[in-house]
């Protein structure tokens, strides 16, 4: 990694873009090899539940430093009342959190809705389910933690007002995103909504637009780095889908919306 990083700074010089390369090279190994050590050293409740198979990305390794890194890298507690934000929750309302990590956006979402409200948050990894049910008990909170994948919803139809989808889209492949897709679909309510917060370079810095062009070999963040991500939302039976912000350098929110009036049929 030294020398990559030396050879970056040999070849393009000093600049702001050469900078994060670097420190890129040379801090996200130390993290993952001190989180590797937490892993170790931490030992994190027992779930007895099955553990789901998925073809999606699980981050159960990166548990016990995800909240910091989050923070380190700008996607901390602002970040998260951003995406509450375009989420507009009413108290009284039924809320999934898919992808919901360690419930740090779950429990702020359980805020909004108050005491008359439900909120649930599924994860494919144990140890953040456990991290999360953890830390909702030390708050008092009422969310219902559980292991569950997106592309197999373990809810009934119509059973969400609204769902979230918080840096987790790109952790599914292509069909596994429209397979996870039509399963928030069905769980929404006619007239729910479903927000998103995820990587979307097309409306990136050209900087970063640059730096991510390699991405487009990746089948995960491909369509991430090409700008098409509206027609999974299209092809999954929204059909209101509007790109409503972004986040510092390349996150951007969305909100689909299910076709429908809240309590009536769909449309």
């Amino acid at each position: 990694m030294l020398g990559g990083a030396a050879g970056i700074l040999m070849l393009w010089g000093f600049s702001v873009w050469t900078a994060v390369l670097v420190a890129v090279l040379l801090v996200c190994p130390a993290i993952m090899v001190w989180g590797a050590i937490q892993v170790l050293r931490r030992p994190t409740e027992l779930l007895l539940e099955p553990v789901p198979e998925t073809r999606g990305m699980s981050l159960n390794w990166a548990a016990p430093f995800y909240d910091r890194w989050c923070k380190g890298i700008g996607l901390g507690d602002a970040f998260r009342a951003e995406t509450l934000r375009h989420a507009a929750l009413e108290p009284g309302e039924r809320v999934l959190d898919v992808g919901c990590g360690t419930g740090v956006l779950t429990r702020r979402a359980a805020l909004a809705v108050g005491p008359t409200g439900l909120v649930a948050g599924i994860d494919p990894a144990p140890k953040m389910v456990a991290l999360a049910r953890a830390n909702a008990a030390r708050e008092g909170s009422r969310i219902a933690f559980r292991l569950g994948v997106i592309e197999r919803l373990p809810f009934d139809d119509r059973s969400f007002d609204v769902a979230l989808a918080s840096l987790m889209i790109h952790h599914l492949p292509p069909d596994v995103k429209r397979e996870g897709l039509r399963e928030v679909y069905r769980v929404l309510k006619p007239g729910g909504r479903l927000v998103v917060a995820d990587f979307y370079w097309s409306q990136a810095h050209p900087g970063w637009r640059l730096l991510a062009w390699p991405l487009r070999i990746v089948p995960m963040l491909r369509d991430h780095a090409a700008g098409r991500l509206t027609p999974y939302f299209v092809e999954a039976g929204f059909r209101r889908v509007d790109v409503v912000g972004s986040w510092r350098w390349c996150v951007s929110f969305w909100v689909a919306r299910k076709p429908g009036e809240a309590g009536g049929p769909e449309k």
